[in-house]
């Protein structure tokens, strides 16, 4: 998994309300290997990863900078992931992704977690904080409504991957 901008502490966990974001360990990978083969979670992501890309997820996801198991603080059960990484559209942003169990879909644990690791991003990142971007496919009602709730703004629509994408960002402070 690609590396955020060096200036990210790492190992780091952050605190919301109902959870824990901390960095992946050896427990997670079955959950993480269901969200990268879940029919429903990756339904705006291209569909399940293949056979040989699971394999290589799998072997490099415990600690890797940036990713973070999603986790309830009531009892440390994982219940997704967030992903922060380079922006590979246009340097110097970091793009953040999301995947949550459909157990755990409409209990605002993804506006939670998001907001949670956009608020660290900007804020560990530089003192004049960090662009983070985010993007969804067009057709993602609820990433975009979760991407809308915790102030981002959609700053560009394009194609690819061939479905209709929107790119949302929470701009540097000024």
């Amino acid at each position: 998994m690609p590396r955020p901008p060096s200036t990210f502490p790492w190992p780091a966990t952050l605190t919301a309300d109902r959870l824990v974001l901390r960095p992946i360990e050896t427990g997670d990978v079955p959950v993480m290997a269901r969200l990268w083969t879940d029919e429903a979670v990756r339904r705006h992501l291209g569909g399940p990863v293949d056979k040989e890309t699971l394999r290589l997820r799998e072997q490099h996801c415990v600690g890797a900078h940036g990713a973070f198991s999603v986790t309830l603080r009531t009892n440390g059960s994982v219940i997704g992931g967030v992903q922060l990484e380079p922006d590979s559209r246009l340097a110097g942003r970091t793009e953040v992704s999301y995947q949550l169990l459909p157990e755990h879909w409409g209990f605002g644990y993804g506006r939670e977690a998001v907001a949670a690791a956009v608020a660290w991003v900007r804020e560990a990142a530089t003192p004049e904080g960090a662009e983070v971007v985010a993007v969804t496919q067009e057709a993602n009602t609820r990433s975009r409504r979760l991407l809308e709730s915790i102030g981002m703004e959609q700053t560009e629509a394009f194609v690819e991957w061939g479905a209709a994408q929107v790119l949302y960002s929470a701009g540097p402070r000024s």
